[in-house]
């Protein structure tokens, strides 16, 4: 017991370890000169820190949440430090863990170890590979640091190191000009939800700074035996003196208004309507980094901070009625469908598999929204094994086909590359919602939620139904395009080398039962407790746990609509009972179109910015800068210039001119100190 205490503690190592350990000794070598492409050495130890770093944090978050199962008064446990102290006014840094945290350093740690450990065959020839190990280090601490801090301002630290982090990676082959857009994009994309994110949470300092009691500042949750308040209590205790308000309104003093500010960097970060464009082409970067990217650290950062920060989004007396939860419904079930229809028309295999996250990822967000909580987080655990899969196995399908991505140009490959067939046809199942796989327990859950809601048409629920039947087609028509049918490549395609499927064999593992051992057992189909409670629920939500049933009727309807999808797909593309011309997804009719061009999303920001904002800049700045300020100092130079050509007369050289103006401004002046009023008085 004194063991699994100590890992709770001791939990910072988790963080420290990437940076210090793996990314720290890498860049130190890098500093020092040494050439990768020539150092095998180098290379083997960048690696091998890299991956012995993320190992630790693997086995370590293990027993934090054992840890935690076994001893529940461990939940809570957090050490603060000072980072700026003054009258009043105290901002900290530190790490917190509870059951939450627990969760998601199992989740980052599990999907960062995988995918380093099958880096090294994808990117073994690569002459930045040293350098790309020490990405991954960096950005895996980062997502770690943000899941372990105590306060909001903490996290917005590392929520901007994992920011500048997929910069880098989307960017690796910065010599690519669609590599350099797409992590220039993906950055400034960010930076707009990011200033949102600020703006909520300095005037939730603002409105709040009275609240905390002398304790760590915009505090997450309070250790027992601790001074000062939780974000939850800090905000009734606003309310209740007036310094917030639950209406919303366009004051800075609205909570609704703060929350949604601080929703706008999940709305970029988790690649939300309106913000989402960042995502497909994040698709630049190799696929390692897009596995760790669509599963478990940066898009899962929006969905941890809503889940985190959730008393924000509620009313002040915990309730999910509540504006700014509406409005993540709305967002989150928007990108769900919106991203759903993308993904049918899509011939690039890593795009297919973007545009579904960015899909599931509104599931996710949809879920918060509708008050289902724990549901939310639980499809955000099963939807990183199998989405990391996925993009593991796209990028087996790849380099097996000789860096060939269009879908249109495989087929077959169920024959050649069985191993990664099988585990992809896991994901595609999962993801689709077959059961008894992971994916059906926790998206049965949220469409549940959504359909408990006071909406009498359901519609949220039904968009969610209509989406699970979209993902299911479009996800076996990307598995039948490639893995079925005849081979419709040039070249000889190969499996990959077992340090690159090993990864998706244990991957498929979770993906297969993790939603059953988390929520299924013999007795009863979610062994919920007496207080209908089920034991996800009771571990996530651990302040106040609700029931999140899955009814049977929109169960039923939902798995029935996947088969639909599934169904089709196999009669579409399989048994080809429909000729492309014939079909919605393949033809070229105003649906197709708008589902080909991403809803045309891209190209009205283009207008936007190159029709209106560039445009007005330059009318702006000529006006301001070429106008007002160059002619202010074009006439100060003027001005002075005349004043010199006057002055210059007065330059005579003779004595006697010099004391007569001398005795004329002794004379003026004395005038004027005469004729004042304080003179005169």
């Amino acid at each position: 017991m004194e063991f699994l205490r100590g890992s709770v503690e001791n939990a910072w190592m988790i963080v420290a370890l990437p940076f210090f350990v793996g990314f720290g000794i890498i860049t130190c070598f890098l500093l020092g000169g040494l050439k990768l492409g020539e150092k095998r050495a180098f290379k083997s130890l960048a690696m091998i820190a890299s991956i012995a770093a993320v190992t630790w944090g693997f086995f370590h978050s293990l027993f934090i949440f054992e840890a935690l199962r076994v001893d529940p008064t461990l939940a809570g446990y957090q050490q603060n430090w000072d980072w700026f102290s003054c009258t009043g006014f105290k901002l900290s840094v530190g790490y917190l863990v509870d059951n939450l945290a627990a969760i998601m350093l199992i989740v980052v740690c599990t999907i960062s170890l995988f995918v380093q450990i099958y880096t090294h065959g994808y990117m073994r020839d690569d002459p930045g590979y040293a350098r790309f190990y020490a990405y991954l280090s960096l950005f895996t601490g980062s997502m770690l640091g943000l899941v372990v801090a105590t306060n909001m301002f903490q996290m917005y630290g590392f929520w901007e190191l994992v920011g500048v982090c997929s910069y880098f990676l989307i960017g690796f082959w910065w010599y690519k000009t669609s590599a350099a857009e797409a992590c220039l994009k993906a950055f400034v994309v960010n930076r707009v939800g990011d200033f949102a994110f600020l703006i909520g949470i300095l005037l939730l300092i603002l409105a709040t700074k009275d609240m905390w009691a002398g304790g760590t500042m915009m505090a997450f949750s309070v250790s027992p035996g601790a001074g000062g308040n939780d974000l939850a209590s800090a905000l009734r205790l606003a309310v209740s003196q007036g310094t917030l308000h639950d209406e919303f309104g366009l004051v800075a003093t609205s909570l609704p208004l703060m929350a949604i500010l601080v929703f706008g960097g999940p709305v970029a970060k988790s690649a939300q309507v309106p913000l989402h464009v960042w995502l497909p082409d994040a698709m630049e970067g190799p696929t390692p980094i897009s596995a760790l990217i669509h599963a478990a650290t940066m898009v899962a950062a929006g969905i941890y901070l809503v889940a985190r920060a959730y008393p924000i989004f509620l009313s002040p007396t915990g309730g999910t009625e509540s504006t700014a939860l509406h409005v993540v419904a709305f967002i989150g079930t928007f990108t769900a469908v919106m991203a759903a229809t993308i993904a049918m028309s899509q011939n690039d295999i890593k795009r297919v598999l973007a545009w579904s996250t960015c899909s599931q990822l509104g599931y996710m967000m949809a879920g918060l929204g509708f008050g289902a909580f724990s549901a939310g987080l639980f499809h955000l655990f099963t939807h990183a094994f199998f989405k990391a899969m996925l993009f593991l196995g796209s990028g087996a399908v790849i380099l097996g086909c000789h860096h060939e991505q269009n879908i249109q140009k495989m087929g077959g490959l169920k024959k050649t590359m069985p191993i990664t067939a099988a585990t992809f046809l896991v994901g595609c199942l999962s993801i689709a919602g077959v059961p008894p796989l992971s994916g059906f327990f926790s998206k049965d859950e949220i469409v549940s939620a959504a359909f408990h809601t006071a909406d009498p048409l359901h519609i949220g629920g039904w968009c969610l139904v209509i989406t699970a039947g979209l993902t299911a087609f479009y996800m076996f028509r990307l598995y039948i395009l490639v893995f079925e049918g005849e081979y419709r490549g040039e070249h000889k395609t190969h499996e990959v080398a077992p340090v690159m499927w090993a990864p998706l064999v244990a991957l498929a593992i979770p993906s297969l039962c993790a939603g059953g051992m988390l929520g299924f057992n013999a007795d009863s189909f979610f062994s919920a407790d007496k207080e209908g409670v089920t034991p996800w629920a009771r571990f996530v939500y651990f302040g106040h746990p609700h029931a999140e049933h899955a009814d049977w009727n929109i169960m039923i309807t939902s798995i029935v609509v996947a088969l639909a999808g599934i169904a089709i797909a196999f009669v579409v593309y399989k048994a080809k009972a429909w000729t492309p011309n014939k079909t919605l997804v393949e033809s070229n009719n105003i649906l197709w179109r708008i589902s080909y061009n991403k809803w045309y999303f891209d190209n009205a920001y283009l207008w936007i910015v190159n029709g209106l904002v560039l445009p007005l800049f330059n009318k702006v700045w000529k006006f301001l800068d070429a106008f007002i300020i160059d002619n202010i100092v074009n006439g100060t130079s003027l001005v002075t210039n005349a004043i010199g050509e006057v002055l210059k007369y007065t330059q005579t050289g003779r004595g006697q001119y010099y004391a007569l103006i001398i005795f004329l401004w002794v004379i003026l002046l004395t005038w004027i100190v005469y004729m004042s009023p304080l003179v005169r008085t």
